[in-house]
């Protein structure tokens, strides 16, 4: 009974001290009434303006330095043709699906060699630092892909 009597009343304290802060505020703000004319920004601007450009800064001249020396090599990655189409999702899963209901004949071992690579490096970055538990694992699951895949993984390196 005790408990709720705290927690009826502390609400309706809170709301009497809000009225007697506002009560004060009111008073206040209307002795130091202001009219819109008085105020800075309805004044007109001087007549004697003139626009100055504004000079670029530090940081806008390094990234303008950046943009011109990367301009060349950019200009190479531009496709002369638009990209094939995104393919399609359900596609995509009905392919997965028909390839891995009958796999190749060397499939199965080559990702058995990767999954306990990858595991392997989950296992010795579990007490590192959180690069080390993204690297060992990606490293060695790579290495093993390098492994099973040697003419995939020369034909990606160049």
């Amino acid at each position: 009974m005790y408990e709720m009597g705290k927690l009826t009343t502390m609400p309706a304290g809170l709301i009497y001290a809000s009225v007697s802060v506002h009560a004060v505020k009111e008073e206040a703000s209307k002795k130091q009434l202001v009219k819109p004319e008085q105020l800075p920004i309805y004044t007109a601007p001087p007549l004697q303006s003139k626009y100055v450009e504004e000079q670029p800064g530090h940081l806008q001249m390094g990234f303008a330095s950046i943009r011109t020396a990367t301009g060349c090599y950019i200009g190479w990655c531009k496709m002369s043709s638009p990209p094939p189409p995104p393919m399609d999702t359900v596609q995509f899963g009905k392919d997965a699906y028909v390839y891995l209901k009958n796999p190749p004949r060397d499939f199965l071992p080559k990702m058995g060699v990767i999954t306990v690579s990858g595991l392997a490096g989950l296992v010795s970055a579990r007490k590192g630092s959180k690069f080390t538990k993204i690297t060992y694992p990606l490293g060695l699951a790579t290495l093993g892909a390098t492994v099973c895949y040697p003419v995939q993984s020369i034909i990606i390196a160049k």
